[in-house]
């Protein structure tokens, strides 16, 4: 971890102008050139008009064209083979008139001269009886005055043929002209079908006024019943007025607003929308200039005010190259994968709330669960500002929202990161996590909810799609966050809360090695976490990274257990054989066996540093005096560790905890007067060796790390109480049982 200058000006400013420059690139205004679909084929995307269009439509045109010609009625044409046909028709029918007439006139001629003279009758009879001669007769008789047949082609009704039959002669001979005079007359008038009941109605008001009642209507009942239409279709004449009714129509233009939806994704093309595509010029591909300013400007904008929080807030959460890379990387992963939902979502997926079905709550999360939770609010704002613009301001698919509707994919997005970060402040555990999601997804739904009242539309299924959408933001959000918070962990190396918790476990192959192998070593780590984990506490350092590192900073030390004062037992100090030199190397090689050992355990680099920190530049003291002792002039560099001195807080701390647990187990006073001095010059002590200058402890916070080192310190070595002798019954209870517990088992 990188000390408090980190943050330099040229850093910062570097930072910010690489992810301004992504950025840009990320949502340049960039056209592709545009294809058409065919006639008949299915459309791929929506497409929309790029510009105003006016045209003559083709489609339109026929449309009106046909519209008019069936407004036409049907033509006719005055047919004089009608007139003629039914003219000879009622000739016909009249002489079969006057021949049945003729016939009837004859049969009564012999009628009448058979009952003058009866007695010619019976001569010119066989000699039959007289009965039968008087039922000839009366059949004769019978046979004059019975009606006749109806003529074969007969039009009338039987009463009015019978009144023509027994008309008298001069009055037949006025029916009969009559009634081709009139028949001549109308059908040489223009008569169609809707005419004829009335003119049959009116026929007798029409005919010579001269005629008697009885003549005229003879007369009105052979003229009706020989009419006619004399007016025809005539199809020549139909189609011609049709074509002259379209030919009057004009052209028929049609408008197209810019941004106007010509066709929607996955509808077929229809003759009218193929024209109008083949009258739209198609974009080439190219970049809006206008659109690339705009998008230039509020991209520059917001990094810099980003930049800024970074500049003056200086958060140690990503005071490192890799954490920063990290940053930009979520940053513009967010934007980026905006971008594509975008280009496929827009314009026509906003009534569906398309536009906001993409988690990007999950960058902000991501950022709060590995960095800082006010890094992580910062970014969702950063975030949400840069694609909301996206959303409204490129011209793909800039369309459609006007008034307050064009912010709600902004706020959104902002509420909808800012409810998952404020949830992952929380989080314990991997699982809880998902918790982030749920709350990310509940805030979006309730800001789209307070838009949608605001949409004078209000369309119920509008609601429903926003729900779908807060669903699909809390389980992407989840399962994004859930899956990538290890991984980008690893990646970047940042240990996060649940890595510490699981190498925090003192089941962990090196602490169950450090237990077995180097008791004494291990015991002295759990103190130093302990005194480590409070302090850090005291001034909000990670505490749980300060434990895990305390417990690992010494495993360098199962190289050669017994070469450590902690781990020797009775069988001598190997030491007292070796030249001080050679100790002090041996002492020194701790750090980077622990290093070596680490490595192969796959510890993260956070835990490593602990390991190389913890004695930073300093000296073996113990060794360089013996050997000063001897050699005056001998080199310090050879009893020096490694280093490099403390780099952050928390491994301060460990360094600290570490040399005052040791003073205080080698000081034989235990007194609180005597530890509070022992703790404050270990603290001097390191400070006239510049071995906390690297890193960004205040004195403000070395005085409380001083004041929770010396209070664990008195609590753990407090004074015992002096127990006062056995009473006489206890040594009486004790000799009671001591025959019994010497006794043999039975």
């Amino acid at each position: 971890m990188a000390g408090p200058t980190y943050f330099t000006a040229w850093r910062v400013g570097l930072f910010a102008i690489a992810l301004a420059i992504g950025v840009i690139l990320a949502l340049t205004p960039f056209r592709r050139a545009e294809q058409f679909p065919l006639l008949g084929a299915e459309a791929e995307h929506d497409v929309v008009a790029g510009h105003d269009l006016t045209y003559r439509s083709p489609t339109l045109t026929e449309e009106a064209r046909t519209e008019a010609r069936n407004r036409v009625e049907p033509q006719y044409a005055y047919d004089a083979a009608v007139r003629t046909a039914q003219l000879e028709a009622l000739r016909v029918y009249l002489t079969d008139l006057v021949s049945a007439r003729a016939a009837l006139e004859a049969e009564a001629a012999a009628a009448t001269e058979s009952d003058a003279d009866p007695e010619a009758a019976a001569d010119g009879a066989s000699s039959e009886d007289t009965s039968a001669t008087g039922d000839a007769t009366e059949d004769a008789a019978s046979a004059t005055t019975s009606p006749p047949a109806p003529l074969a082609n007969t039009l009338l009704s039987p009463r009015d043929e019978q009144q023509l039959l027994s008309l008298e002669r001069p009055f037949f001979v006025i029916v009969h002209e009559e009634a081709l005079l009139t028949l001549d007359a109308l059908l040489q008038q223009q008569l169609f079908s809707e005419d004829l009941e009335r003119l049959r109605l009116s026929l007798s008001d029409q005919l010579n006024p001269q005629l008697s009642f009885t003549e005229s209507a003879l007369v009105a009942a052979l003229v009706g019943a020989y009419l006619q239409p004399t007016m025809a279709e005539d199809p020549a004449l139909t189609e011609a007025a049709r074509d002259r009714a379209a030919t009057a129509v004009p052209s028929v233009s049609r408008s197209i607003a810019e941004g106007e939806l010509i066709i929607e994704r996955g509808q077929i093309v229809d003759p009218l929308t193929a024209e109008t595509l083949a009258s739209l010029t198609p974009r080439t591909s190219a970049i809006e200039l206008e659109s690339l300013g705009a998008i230039v400007i509020l991209s520059v904008a917001a990094v810099t005010a980003f930049g800024l929080y970074l500049y003056l807030g200086r958060p140690q959460a990503i005071a490192s190259d890799r954490r920063m890379i990290l940053l930009a990387f979520l940053v513009l992963l967010s934007v980026v994968a905006a971008r594509a939902w975008f280009e496929f979502a827009l314009p026509g997926g906003r009534d569906q709330s398309l536009d906001l079905m993409i988690p990007l709550a999950a960058g902000a999360v991501l950022v709060a669960a590995l960095l800082s939770t006010g890094l992580g609010v910062m970014t969702g704002v950063l975030i949400a500002v840069l694609v909301g613009v996206a959303a409204v301001a490129l011209p793909s698919y800039s369309v459609d929202p006007i008034g307050p509707q064009a912010l709600r994919p902004f706020a959104f997005f902002l509420f909808s990161s800012l409810g998952g970060v404020l949830v992952a402040a929380r989080a314990q555990a991997l699982a809880q996590y998902g918790l982030a999601g749920l709350a990310a997804g509940g805030t979006g739904f309730l800001v789209g909810a307070a838009f949608w009242l605001l949409d004078p539309d209000r369309a119920t299924d509008q609601l429903g799609w926003l729900a779908l959408a807060a669903i699909v933001t809390a389980a992407g959000a989840a399962v994004i966050i859930i899956g990538a918070f290890s991984l980008l962990g690893a990646l970047f190396g940042i240990i996060t809360p649940m890595r510490l918790l699981e190498l925090a476990q003192l089941q962990q192959p090196l602490l169950r090695r450090l237990q077995d192998e180097a008791p004494g070593t291990f015991h002295h780590s759990l103190m130093v976490a302990t005194l480590s984990e409070r302090a850090a506490a005291q001034i909000g350092a990670d505490a749980l990274l300060v434990r895990v590192g305390a417990y690992y900073h010494d495993i360098g030390k199962l190289h050669h257990p017994a070469m450590f004062i902690e781990n020797q037992g009775e069988g001598g100090n190997p030491h007292e054989d070796l030249d001080p030199q050679d100790s002090a190397q041996v002492i020194i090689a701790h750090v980077h066996e622990g290093d070596a050992l680490a490595r192969r355990g796959r510890l993260p680099l956070a835990i490593r540093d602990f390991i190389n920190e913890h004695h930073g530049s300093r000296r073996v003291t113990y060794f360089y005096r013996k050997a000063a002792m001897t050699d005056p002039r001998i080199d310090p560099t050879y009893f020096t560790y490694n280093g490099p001195p403390p780099q952050s807080r928390e491994t301060a701390i460990v360094m600290l905890a570490d040399s005052c647990e040791a003073v205080i187990r080698a000081s034989r006073d235990h007194a609180p007067e005597a530890i509070s001095l022992l703790v404050d010059s270990v603290i001097d002590e390191r400070l006239r060796e510049r071995q906390l200058d690297e890193c960004d402890l205040t004195l403000r916070e070395l005085q409380q790390i001083s004041a929770s080192f010396k209070q664990t310190l008195t609590g753990v070595h407090h004074q015992r109480i002096e127990y006062p002798p056995a009473s006489e019954a206890e040594q009486r209870e004790r000799t009671a049982r001591a025959p019994a517990a010497s006794l043999p088992p039975s």
